[in-house]
């Protein structure tokens, strides 16, 4: 996976189911020794739950590595998580033709509610709204195990086109 090519995320593999596609992904930002980027480690406290079409929820605790000097979520760092996450709703329903590629943000509109203290466990739920030939469009948010939600946001996307051969 020495290249964008060869990523999960851009090239998925139709044949696998809808977990394993997300769970490709997950594995190619957080283990491939190719990729070093400065998301690898924040993700590596992500834990898949499920995903259904449409739909994928993560779980993590939130490490004070994460958080500002208030020991707070950074903003930046629930910024990140959800850029990542949110854009493997599209996995979950690509097919041959159709979001096989991959995406590229647009705009993301991040929303904070209320804080996240270091030490909390939380659900990231993300989910697919709207995906055409050219554009798509997700959202996703944080929030706490009992069901309190922390920062939302709603993602825009382009299409990658599948590069013929």
């Amino acid at each position: 996976m020495s290249n964008k090519n060869t990523h999960a995320y851009h090239n998925p593999d139709l044949s696998q189911s809808i977990e394993e596609r997300v769970k490709a992904v997950a594995y190619s930002l957080t283990q491939d020794v190719n990729y070093n980027g400065w998301d690898t480690e924040v993700l590596k406290e992500v834990r898949f739950v499920s995903a259904v079409p449409g739909k994928v929820e993560f779980e993590m605790t939130v490490t004070p590595a994460m958080c500002n000097k208030g020991n707070n979520l950074h903003g930046g760092c629930s910024t990140t998580l959800l850029d990542n996450l949110s854009s493997t709703t599209f996995l979950t329903i690509a097919k041959e033709g159709f979001m096989d590629a991959g995406t590229v943000s647009r705009t993301i509109t991040m929303t904070f509610l209320r804080p996240v203290p270091a030490g909390t466990k939380v659900r990231i739920i993300c989910e697919a709204i709207s995906a055409g030939k050219r554009l798509a469009n997700c959202k996703a948010q944080i929030e706490t195990l009992d069901g309190k939600v922390c920062v939302t946001c709603i993602h825009d996307k382009a299409i990658v086109p599948r590069q013929k051969l």
